[in-house]
């Protein structure tokens, strides 16, 4: 068990890397397209109309692409007042709380991804954003990634409780 949790352990890190890089991207393009929209309104007669849509659709990847790290690096806000009781006297009910929460957040992921998120993102009839004038499904698959990548992370998080199960206190 401690070789594959080392394993996952590592799968875990490059699959946040590659996440956090994305991201960072996403971010960039974000504050790009910002300053392009702040300076052109100060300095030029008109701004283009671009850079809002640009600057929402890479605040929307780039949320998208930093929730399954935020998965693995439990920053997500949470109620700790069960853990922390039960953490001092039921050390093995907590692994099973823990564990039941992962497993309830990964069904609740993969539910919404498969009846709403995944119909609604590939809809059949053409729509465009306004100044782009992109296709919106562009946009929406923002919604596909991020369900699908949170239900990775959910689905590590579960197996990596599985697979410190039987570890040892102080190993």
């Amino acid at each position: 068990m401690k070789g594959m949790k080392q394993a996952l352990n590592k799968f875990i890190s490059a699959f946040d890397h590659v996440l956090c890089f994305c991201g960072v991207v996403f971010y960039m393009t974000f504050v790009v397209c910002v300053l392009i929209q702040v300076i052109s309104r100060n300095l030029l007669p008109s701004a283009p109309s671009w850079t809002e849509e640009a600057a929402r659709y890479s605040f929307i990847y780039m949320v998208a692409f930093g929730c399954a790290v935020a998965v693995h690096r439990n920053e997500f806000v949470n109620v700790e007042f069960l853990h922390d009781a039960l953490e001092e006297k039921h050390h093995g009910v907590n692994k099973i709380v823990d564990l039941l929460i992962k497993v309830v957040l990964l069904g609740f992921t993969v539910y919404i991804l498969i009846q709403s998120v995944v119909p609604f993102a590939f809809i059949k009839f053409p729509m465009f954003s306004t100044a782009m004038t992109i296709p919106m499904q562009y946009v929406y698959f923002s919604l596909v990634l991020m369900f699908a990548f949170m239900a990775a992370a959910y689905l590590c998080e579960v197996l990596l409780v599985v697979a410190g199960w039987n570890e040892r206190e102080g190993e």
